[in-house]
C-alpha cells in the first residue's frame, strides 16, 4: 500500500456572507472563504423598468402625449390611470454598492442573473475572473443585447436628469440610498462577454488553491448551474435558478449537492400560486379562443428561456384545434441567433432531445417549422413582417417589460379592437404595473407566468434531501404572499438551522475547522514505518510522520526537515511601511500601493517585475512571474519577521 497524502485539520478565517442583491429575483451574493472573496450572481433588478414611459422604433403619439406632472414637467408624465411615469432613458437598479476590488471570482448560475455584469467587470478596480456555462454567456449576451438594442431604438433624444432629483414617491427605485445606471451599450456587453471564462457541467475549478467549485445542471434553463464550493472538507451549496420539471435541458442534480456544511438557496418561484403546467395549458387556451375569434395574439417575452417549450406546446395545441394556418411570429433583434443556438448544444439538453442528434433530427420542433414556414422571424416589425401579417396571428415580440422594442408598437396598434388579446407571461414583471401604461383598453389582457423555478414544497423538500447543516434564504420564503396571507402551503419548511439573510444583510459566521489534503514528498512516503495499532474498530495501521509543512499555490505539501536540529521558525507581524522600504532599497520600488476593503488589507503592485504581494494580518501571499524572483521577494518578507 502506497500513501502518498494525509489529512491536516486547519481553521480558517471567519466567514462572511452578504447579500448586495434580492434572493427572490435578483441575486448578487458576496462568500468571504477561506479569505477568497466569490460573488455568486451578478443580477440586476430588471423589474427596475417599469416606472419609466414607454417607447419602441416608431413614434406612439398617445404615450408622448401623456399630462406633464407640475414637479418634473418635462420628465414626469401621468397615465390616464394616476401612474406617474419617468420620461428618460431606461435606467436598471445594479447591486448595492461594494469594494469591487475585494471580489476574485464571480460564479453565474443563470442567463437571468448577470444582467448587472457589465457595471462590474466594467470598473477599473475589478481584477476577479468571471465563470458561466458556455450557453448561459451566449443567451444572456443575447439577453443584455437585446435590451441595449431596443434603448437604441428610441426615436427622439428624451430628457437627461440626475436620477436623485426624481422624488422617491414616484418608485422606490428613486430612493436616495438606491444605485441606479443607464443601460449600457453594445460595445460593453461585448467587451465584457468576451472576457467571460466558459465552464462545463462537474470541471473543476481552483481559485488560487484555497477553494474548490464545480457547477452543476439547475434543470431550469440551457446552461443552468447550481454550484458547490468547498475549502477543504467544508462545503457551501448554492442553488438558485433550479427546476424540477421536465424541460429541454439536463436535469437537476442533486446528489452532489448533499450534506453541506451550508446551503445557500434563491430564486424559488416568484408566482407559487401559479402552477407551471396550469399556466402552460391557460396560455394555449387563451391563444386559441383569441385566433378562433378573429383576434390577434401578443405574448410579450424574452427571446431565451421558457420561449422554445412554448412554441412547442403551442404548436401541438393548435394543431389539434385545426388551426395549423395562424402564422407564428418571432420579433426581436436577436431572434436568429436565440433559434439557432440551442441546436447547437445538443450536451446541454435532457436524454430525449439528445437522442434526437444520433438519428440525425434536430432536437427542437421549430428549426423545421422556420423551414415550413410555420413560423417566422424578424429583428423588427419593420424587416419583412408585412409580407406575412395576416389576421389572426400570434406575435412573441419583446419587451417584456412593456416599456421598449416591438411589444409597445403592436399593443398601441391593436389596443382599440376587443378581438385581441395581450399574453404576460414573464414572472418577473408584475400584472398591473407593466399594462398601466396601455389602460384603458378595448384589447383583452392576460397573467400567465411560466416559472419553472422551484416552489415552496418542492423546496422543502429538497432541504430535506440534501441534508444542510444550515440553510441560509430569503426571509420573505417563510411567509405568506402578501396577496394570500392564509396560504400557508406557499412557505419554506426546513429541518435544519435557517438564517434569513435579508437585503443588504451580512452573515457573520465563526471560524469553520476542516481538512485539508496534504501533498507527501516521495522522502516522506519512503521513510513511513506502517505499524499495526488496536483500536475499538479492530487493528489500523500507523506511522509516526516529522517534517516541514509548505505551500505553493496554496498547496501544502510536507517535505523532511532540511536541518532537523537547526529548523529555523519565524513569526511577527510585517509593517507596509517597513516592506516598501525594504523593496525599495534591494530596487523593486512597487509601483502601486492600494487598500484593499477595511482593515489592514493591501495590494501591493511591482509592474515592472510582473509581481504582486498581497499583505494582510492573517495571509500574504506573493505572484510572481518566476520561482526566483517569487524567492526573492519571500526572502525580503523573511528579513522582517523575528527568529524563534
Amino acid at each position: 500500500v502506497k500513501f502518498t497524502t494525509l489529512l491536516y485539520t486547519i481553521k480558517f478565517e471567519a466567514m462572511k456572507i452578504t447579500n448586495f442583491g434580492n434572493l427572490d429575483h435578483s441575486c448578487c451574493i458576496v462568500v468571504k472563504m477561506n479569505n477568497v472573496h466569490i460573488m455568486l450572481d451578478c443580477a440586476a433588478n430588471i423589474a427596475s423598468l417599469t416606472p419609466f414611459l414607454p417607447f419602441s422604433a416608431l413614434q406612439t403619439p398617445r404615450l408622448d402625449a401623456f399630462p406633464p406632472q407640475s414637479e418634473l414637467p418635462n420628465v414626469l408624465k401621468k397615465t390616464p390611470g394616476g401612474m406617474v411615469l419617468v420620461d428618460t432613458s431606461l435606467h436598471l437598479v445594479p447591486p448595492s454598492e461594494m469594494d469591487i476590488s475585494l471580489i476574485d471570482a464571480v460564479l453565474i448560475s443563470n442567463n437571468s442573473q448577470m444582467s448587472a455584469l457589465p457595471y462590474i467587470m466594467m470598473d477599473p478596480k475589478f481584477h476577479g475572473l468571471v465563470y458561466a456555462t458556455e450557453p448561459c454567456v451566449l443567451m444572456g449576451r443575447l439577453a443584455l443585447l437585446a435590451l441595449s438594442m431596443y434603448t437604441d431604438q428610441c426615436p427622439t433624444r428624451r430628457p437627461t436628469i440626475d436620477m436623485k432629483s426624481i422624488p422617491g414617491h414616484v418608485h422606490p427605485i428613486f430612493d436616495q440610498n438606491t444605485p441606479i445606471k443607464e443601460i449600457y451599450s453594445k460595445d460593453i456587453i461585448d467587451d465584457c462577454f468576451s472576457k467571460i471564462t466558459p465552464v462545463r457541467y462537474n470541471e473543476q475549478l481552483d481559485l488560487f488553491g484555497l477553494v474548490n467549485c464545480v457547477p452543476l445542471p439547475a434543470g431550469h434553463t440551457i446552461g443552468s448551474a447550481n454550484w458547490v464550493i468547498k475549502a477543504g472538507d467544508y462545503k457551501l451549496s448554492y442553488i438558485s435558478s433550479s427546476s424540477k420539471l421536465t424541460n429541454h435541458t439536463s436535469p437537476m442534480e442533486v446528489v452532489s449537492l448533499g450534506n453541506p456544511d451550508i446551503l445557500l438557496l434563491s430564486n424559488l418561484s416568484i408566482n407559487p400560486m401559479f402552477s407551471p403546467d396550469n399556466t402552460l395549458a391557460d396560455v394555449c387556451n387563451v391563444v386559441t379562443n383569441t385566433v378562433k375569434s378573429g383576434g390577434n395574439v401578443l405574448i410579450p417575452c424574452h427571446s431565451t428561456g421558457v420561449l422554445l417549450d412554448l412554441i412547442e406546446w403551442l404548436i401541438s395545441h393548435l394543431t389539434k384545434n385545426n388551426l395549423s394556418d395562424v402564422p407564428i411570429i418571432i420579433v426581436s433583434p436577436v431572434a436568429d441567433a436565440a433559434l439557432a443556438h440551442p441546436d447547437i448544444y445538443g450536451e446541454w439538453l435532457n436524454d430525449a432531445k439528445q437522442a434526437k442528434l444520433y438519428i440525425p433530427e434536430l432536437p427542437f420542433a421549430h428549426s423545421q417549422l422556420i423551414k415550413n414556414k410555420r413560423i417566422y422571424h424578424f429583428s423588427n416589425v419593420a424587416d419583412g413582417m408585412r409580407e406575412v401579417y395576416k389576421t389572426p396571428c400570434i406575435v412573441f415580440a419583446g419587451h417584456p417589460s412593456l416599456r421598449c422594442g416591438d411589444a409597445v408598437l403592436l399593443i398601441e396598434k391593436w389596443r382599440d379592437d376587443s378581438h385581441n388579446s395581450v399574453v404576460l407571461i414573464e414572472p418577473e414583471f408584475s400584472f398591473a404595473p407593466t399594462l398601466a401604461p396601455f389602460l384603458p383598453m378595448a384589447m383583452r389582457s392576460y397573467f400567465c407566468p411560466i416559472d419553472p423555478s422551484i416552489n415552496f414544497s418542492q423546496a422543502s423538500k429538497l432541504i430535506k434531501d440534501i441534508r444542510p447543516k444550515m440553510v441560509i434564504t430569503s426571509p420573505t420564503y417563510f411567509k405568506p404572499p402578501p396577496l394570500h396571507p392564509n396560504r400557508t402551503d406557499l412557505v419554506l419548511v426546513s429541518d435544519a438551522k435557517v438564517v434569513e439573510l435579508g437585503i443588504g444583510e451580512t452573515i457573520n459566521l465563526a471560524e469553520p475547522q476542516t481538512s485539508i489534503t496534504v501533498e507527501l514528498s516521495a522522502e516522506q512516503i519512503e521513510s513511513l514505518n506502517m505499524q499495526p495499532l488496536k483500536t475499538t474498530d479492530g487493528y489500523q495501521l500507523v506511522s509516526h510522520i516529522s517534517g516541514v509543512l509548505k505551500a505553493r499555490d496554496n498547496k501544502p505539501t510536507l517535505v523532511p526537515h532540511a536541518n532537523p536540529h537547526g529548523t529555523v521558525n519565524l513569526y511577527g507581524d510585517v509593517e507596509l511601511q517597513e516592506l516598501i522600504s525594504v523593496l525599495t532599497s534591494q530596487g523593486l520600488t512597487p509601483n502601486k500601493v492600494e487598500p484593499l476593503g477595511s482593515g489592514d488589507h493591501y495590494l501591493i503592485t511591482l509592474s515592472d517585475h510582473n509581481s504582486t504581494i498581497t499583505l494582510s494580518p492573517n495571509v500574504t501571499s506573493i505572484t510572481a512571474h518566476s520561482g526566483k524572483m517569487r524567492q526573492t521577494l519571500q526572502n525580503l518578507l523573511n528579513s522582517l519577521l523575528v527568529t524563534l
